[in-house]
């Protein structure tokens, strides 16, 4: 087995993560709801429960760009940035552990080159985000937020969907959704308007669906042909 077939086998399993709970103690720690949490460049965390956002200012907005959820790490470089800061967007509840421990000891378990993989896999992440939430018109933003919150919230792609709807996290509102798109809240409910009547999405109960067959079909990210005769598969 190769290094990239190991990397898939310890990021699959969670093998990195329960290695780590049963080798390393940390008091556990809580943010609660819109909490902010300033991770220096000496810290690793790792996420037991709950949702941090990764945020920085963009042009006097405040930007989500990364999510980390349950048994994500949390290390980045960009944190010792005073623009950057993690906000939990529910109660979250969190280890941390020093990186110069943690790292001398996953060394000696052979697996902190698979740690660095993760984080930065999760940096290269993070700046790919940022140039589409930057970059792209509004309309592609919103698709590619919901798709990036399925993701987190799933642990794949909606292109893997089995089932016809998908309720999206509870967290996630108009306001919420403004800051991910980089955008007014004016400008995103009159977007996602557009997406309601089209049957892609439905924001009028208190969580959030996602219509699957019909967000593949209209999705600059997700929109294929492969992922039309996929669809076909699993939704009449």
């Amino acid at each position: 087995m190769n290094f990239l077939e190991f990397q898939n086998f310890v990021e699959t399993d969670d093998l990195l993560v329960s290695h780590i709970r049963k080798h390393f103690s940390s008091p556990l720690q809580k943010a609660s709801k819109g909490g902010r949490i300033y991770c220096n460049h000496g810290k690793v965390l790792l996420i037991k429960k709950g949702t941090l956002a990764l945020r920085y200012n963009n042009r006097h907005r405040d930007v989500i760009c990364q999510l980390y959820s349950k048994d994500a790490f949390v290390y980045s470089t960009i944190l010792d940035d005073e623009q950057f800061y993690l906000e939990a967007l529910e109660n979250t509840e969190y280890m941390e552990f020093s990186l110069d421990e943690f790292s001398l000891q996953l060394d000696q378990d052979q697996l902190f080159s698979h740690f660095l993989a993760a984080i930065l896999s999760n940096e290269e992440q993070a700046m790919k985000n940022r140039l589409v939430l930057e970059t792209e018109k509004l309309e592609n933003r919103i698709f590619y937020v919901i798709e990036m919150i399925f993701e987190n919230l799933y642990g794949f792609k909606m292109q893997d969907a089995k089932e016809s709807y998908y309720a999206l996290p509870a967290w996630l509102k108009i306001k919420t959704l403004a800051s991910f798109a980089n955008a007014s809240v004016v400008a995103v409910s009159r977007n996602l308007q557009g997406f309601s009547k089209k049957d892609l999405i439905e924001t009028k109960t208190t969580i959030w669906k996602v219509n699957i067959k019909k967000w593949l079909e209209e999705s600059p990210f997700s929109n294929s042909t492969q992922n039309r005769q996929k669809m076909k598969k699993i939704i009449n």
